[in-house]
C-alpha cells in the first residue's frame, strides 16, 4: 500500500482559493472562457486556478475580482495565500518597523532585524512549502528590515529571547557559529538591548511564540503576534497592547542582564557549534 500524500500546506491553500474562484464564477452562470475573456486571461489559465494548480499574482486576482464583481473577496483570500512582500499585512509590517521609535520583541527564534544574509535565506528557504511566495523578493524584504537598525535615527530595539532559540539549528555548525556571534555584535550597539531568557528561569512563563510591540509618535502604539496560523495578528487596540508590553516586562525582568546574555550566547557557541579543529577559517 502506498504511503500516503504528504500534505502540502501552501497547495491546500491554493486549492482554496480555487474553489472560491469556481463558486464565484458558478453564480454568474459563466463558464471558464466566458470569465477568462472577461477577465483577458486564457480559460486554461482559469482552470489551473480553480484546481489549486497554479497560483495568480495579485494583480491577476484583481482583474479576476473586477470581472466577477467580487467586492474584493478574491483579493482578500487571495492577499492572504502567502507572505511574499506585496501581501499588503507584510507592507504593514515594515511599515510598523520603519516608523517605530522603539520595538518591543519577545522570541524563540532569532529575529528578523538581527539576522546575517546565511541565516535569513536558510530559513526562508526551509519556510517556502508552508508560507508560499517567492524567495528572492523575501530576501530584498528581510534586507529592507535589517537596515531599519542600520539607519542615522534607528529606532531602539529591545529584544527578549527565550534560550531556545540558541538551540535552533538554521543551516550547518558555521552558519549558526556565525549568526550567534553576530548576535554577540550587534547586541553591544548603542540603540539595541538583547536579553536571554534561560532554561532555569523559564518556568511560569508563557511561552507566546513571537511577540512584537511598536511605540511610535505621539504615544502611538501597535503590536504583531502569532496566533498558530500562517501570518500571525496585528493589535492595535491599547489594553490589548498593554498587556503584551505587561508581558514584554515581566519576561524581560527574569531574563538576563546584557552581559550575561553575551556570557550565554558565547558558552551556547563553544558548545554546540564548536570550531573544528580541520576548519581552519573559523573565526
Amino acid at each position: 500500500m502506498p504511503a500516503p500524500k504528504r500534505l502540502d500546506p501552501a497547495r491546500s491553500r491554493a486549492a482554496k482559493f480555487g474553489a472560491l474562484l469556481r463558486e464565484l464564477r458558478l453564480a454568474k452562470g459563466w463558464s471558464q472562457a466566458r470569465l477568462g475573456r472577461e477577465a483577458a486571461m486564457s480559460n486554461s489559465l482559469i482552470s489551473k486556478i480553480e484546481t489549486g494548480d497554479y497560483v495568480p499574482s495579485r494583480d491577476t486576482v484583481r482583474s479576476l475580482d473586477s470581472a466577477l464583481d467580487a467586492r474584493g473577496r478574491l483579493w482578500k483570500q487571495r492577499d492572504e495565500l502567502d507572505d511574499n512582500p506585496d501581501s499588503t499585512r507584510v507592507r504593514s509590517f515594515l511599515t510598523s518597523q520603519s516608523h517605530a521609535e522603539v520595538t518591543y520583541h519577545i522570541g524563540n527564534y532569532v529575529p528578523a532585524m538581527l539576522e546575517t544574509e546565511e541565516h535569513t535565506r536558510i530559513g526562508l528557504e526551509a519556510g517556502l512549502a508552508y508560507f508560499g511566495g517567492q524567495l528572492e523578493d523575501k530576501l530584498v524584504y528581510r534586507a529592507e528590515m535589517r537596515a531599519i537598525l542600520r539607519r542615522p535615527d534607528a529606532p531602539l530595539f529591545r529584544c527578549v529571547l527565550w534560550e531556545s532559540a540558541l538551540h535552533v539549528k538554521t543551516g550547518d555548525t558555521r552558519i549558526m557559529r556565525e549568526q550567534l556571534q553576530h548576535l554577540i555584535e550587534r547586541s553591544r550597539e548603542p540603540n539595541v538591548e538583547l536579553r536571554i531568557l534561560p532554561f532555569a528561569e523559564s518556568i511560569g512563563c508563557p511561552d507566546v511564540g513571537t511577540v512584537i510591540i511598536w511605540e511610535g509618535p505621539n504615544d502611538r502604539v501597535r503590536a504583531w503576534r502569532d496566533t498558530g496560523n500562517s501570518f500571525g495578528t496585528f493589535i492595535s487596540g491599547r489594553t490589548e497592547v498593554s498587556d503584551l508590553m505587561y508581558l514584554y516586562d515581566h519576561i524581560r525582568s527574569r531574563a538576563l542582564q546584557p552581559d550575561a546574555t553575551r556570557e550565554l550566547i558565547s558558552k551556547a557557541i563553544e558548545e554546540l557549534y564548536p570550531c573544528l579543529a580541520a576548519d581552519l577559517t573559523c573565526p
